[in-house]
């Protein structure tokens, strides 16, 4: 493999994983080999903080982070993607996000010069504020983060209809275009 795709939705086959099969495909079509992670059937704990990463690189709480964490770092590309909720991606993305950055600052940087983006998936508004807040997470991790001509947003009216919104999905299939790019132009 080469990229990790990650839905911080507690929703099973929902918009948030629409978008990212969608997106999934779009890497594949580029040759990009792929794993989507759906965390809506995860145990991932809050950080607590404890230092206990330190020099071991990985968690010492008993839950599936470990696991996804391995996967990451087993390869070059990680997609965060996450419905909005009131303005900011979900907590249980969040959790993951933070621990992953913790465990990553006590062990060398583990996480710099991935490459990464984030996706956001509202029904209204919501969509930058969220991708702000998933775009710090690359920046204080030293990751690269390729761009599209726009936001890498999906909007939603009624259940599925993500799929049928053109602006958003001509953005996310740029940005599917540019990220495997930089993935090859990286491992040349």
């Amino acid at each position: 493999m080469k990229a990790i795709i990650i839905s911080g939705s507690p929703r099973k086959k929902g918009n948030t994983e629409a978008v990212l099969s969608l997106f999934e495909n779009k890497l594949k079509n580029h040759g990009i080999s792929t794993k989507m992670i759906s965390l809506s059937d995860k145990d991932i704990n809050h950080c607590l903080h404890c230092d206990k990463c330190i020099g071991i690189n990985s968690c010492t709480q008993n839950d599936d982070f470990n696991n996804i964490y391995k996967l990451v770092l087993q390869n070059k590309g990680l997609i965060i993607g996450s419905p909005v909720y009131v303005g900011a991606p979900t907590s249980l993305i969040l959790a993951l996000l933070q621990r992953m950055t913790y465990v990553s600052f006590n062990n060398n940087q583990t996480l710099s010069k991935k490459i990464g983006g984030p996706i956001a998936i509202a029904g209204e508004t919501g969509h930058l504020t969220a991708i702000n807040c998933l775009v710090d997470f690359y920046l204080v991790n030293e990751m690269i983060i390729p761009s599209s001509n726009y936001w890498n947003i999906g909007t939603v009216v009624n259940a599925r209809d993500v799929l049928k919104e053109e602006n958003g999905l001509s953005y996310l299939k740029r940005f599917a275009k540019n990220f495997a790019w930089l993935i090859r132009k990286i491992e040349e």
